[in-house]
């Protein structure tokens, strides 16, 4: 367990098989009650436990070979478009496309693992503490204090929501929603 020295609201796992470590930030540790925090603790010890960090680091090693792929296939478009119109070869162009659209696509896989990472280690979490309100407490009030004092008083919906393919975790308001029905 790591302390950060930082005003904003982080806590995240880091390190591979052995050599784990939980970085808290200070402005965690005054901001969420001990409960709040417990939660938050239990869902980053389910990220290590379920070795959700090597797990992604295998699928960001696919992505950049896909990327690699792509550029074989940027490489093979110059080289056939030479051959066609030198010998009139067939240019295969299905291949051509699902090269060139590999990276796109393992990046989307990429993030949605992430978030079914993220929903895992909350119910982890839950199972671990028996208590699914406090994690949605914490997130809760994570996400009230993103952003700057000024921006929440002047422009109080003041962030676009991002398309959900392209975020690495849940939306909060999501991830609460399944935590509160596990009190039922």
């Amino acid at each position: 367990l790591y302390y950060l020295p930082n005003h904003l609201m982080l806590a995240f796992t880091i390190g591979i098989k052995g050599e784990e470590a939980v970085i808290v930030s200070d402005s965690m540790l005054r901001k969420l009650t001990i409960r709040e925090l417990t939660a938050v603790l239990a869902h980053e010890i389910s990220h290590i436990y379920n070795r959700d960090i090597w797990v992604m680091m295998l699928a960001d090693l696919i992505s950049r070979f896909t990327s690699i792929l792509a550029l074989t296939g940027y490489i093979l478009i110059i080289i056939y478009i030479t051959a066609y119109l030198l010998t009139d070869h067939a240019i295969p162009w299905l291949f051509l496309i699902i090269l060139m659209l590999a990276p796109n696509v393992s990046a989307i896989m990429q993030l949605a693992l992430s978030r079914a990472r993220e929903f895992n280690a909350d119910f982890n979490a839950v199972m671990l503490t028996g208590d699914p309100e406090a994690l949605a407490s914490a997130l809760s009030k994570i996400e009230h204090y993103q952003g700057r004092w000024f921006e929440r008083i002047l422009m109080p919906n003041r962030r676009l929501p991002d398309p959900s393919l392209l975020r690495t975790h849940p939306q909060t308001e999501d991830r609460i929603k399944r935590l509160l029905a596990l009190t039922e």
